[in-house]
């Protein structure tokens, strides 16, 4: 069974850009699972897994997708410093940006580093799914709560919503 049930995630993905190839990587392994997971020190929730596995990373159909803040979805490269890669980003988000310690940064926005959709892993449901949240860099790390977890969040998109976050912290 999917987490991603009545979701159609082949709609998500630009794949016809040259500049989206460099946010997609090969099929995804369980070294590659467990090497990031050492690298972020959380555990990969298991709807993000099953997105990495239909397709690991890449950019948005902003074509399709115009309301989107969503640009991208960090996939896991061959190599943990692989450009564009969800360990790569992570070391420049929380270390460069001083994005905080909540979870992992997964979803890049259009305003190019200054907002970030993370999983939080600081509230987890009962199946170990991280609620989303969008991080505002600008505004002191400021947390807008986005979706219950990340099925919910790339319906969302899918449906192409202005997504408005309630602003939690």
């Amino acid at each position: 069974m999917s987490l991603f049930d009545g979701i159609n995630l082949s709609l998500l993905f630009d794949n016809e850009s040259e500049y989206g190839e460099s946010y997609t990587f090969g099929p995804l392994t369980d070294e590659m699972i467990e090497r990031a997971e050492k690298k972020t020190g959380y555990k990969l929730p298991a709807s993000y897994i099953e997105l990495l596995r239909f397709q690991n990373g890449g950019l948005i159909d902003d074509e399709r997708l115009e309301n989107s803040w969503l640009t991208a979805v960090y996939g896991i490269g061959e190599t943990a410093d692989q450009s564009n890669s969800l360990e790569d980003m992570y070391d420049n988000w929380r270390y460069e940006w001083e994005y905080p310690d909540i979870g992992i940064p997964f979803g890049e926005t259009q305003s190019g580093g200054h907002d970030m959709y993370y999983m939080d892993f600081r509230s987890v449901d009962e199946k170990g799914e991280p609620r989303i949240v969008c991080i505002e860099n600008e505004d002191d790390n400021a947390v807008y709560y986005i979706a219950h977890d990340l099925p919910e969040f790339i319906g969302m998109i899918l449906r192409d919503e202005e997504i408005h976050g309630e602003r939690i912290e």
